[in-house]
């Protein structure tokens, strides 16, 4: 059999993680390559319900910015934990690997109507 170190799940998964993360700067390197600029970059808690309590499952970021006379949102939410069981028998269980959920929105500097747009067309 070959020779070579054995890398555990643990270890891809938060290799994996760190590659989205990177991927993340990436995208917003480009906007400030592009000539966009960054009104407003925010990391705050992501709470879900557990039955009359809320709990913590991870963290949202949210980035807006400014280009080509086009105002852009960009959220990233990151879930590290996922709500198992039914009913009372409701608790949290971290998650392998975090599951991440990305969206861009878009809206004309003149207007209050953001619209859901694909990451793909923004550069």
């Amino acid at each position: 059999m070959g020779v070579g170190k054995a890398y555990s799940l643990h270890e891809i998964d938060a290799t994996r993680a760190k590659v989205r993360d990177d991927q993340f700067e990436a995208i917003l390197e480009r906007v400030k390559e592009a000539g966009g600029e960054i009104s407003k970059d925010e990391t705050a808690p992501l709470y879900d319900e557990i039955g009359t309590e809320e709990a913590e499952i991870g963290y949202e970021r949210v980035v807006e910015f400014n280009l080509n006379k086009f105002d852009f949102q960009m959220t990233r939410r990151v879930r590290e934990k996922r709500i198992v069981g039914e009913g009372h028998h409701k608790s949290l269980e971290a998650t392998d690997t975090p599951m991440i959920k990305l969206t861009l929105k878009r809206k004309p500097e003149s207007s209050d109507t953001w619209q859901m747009m694909d990451l793909e067309d923004l550069l």
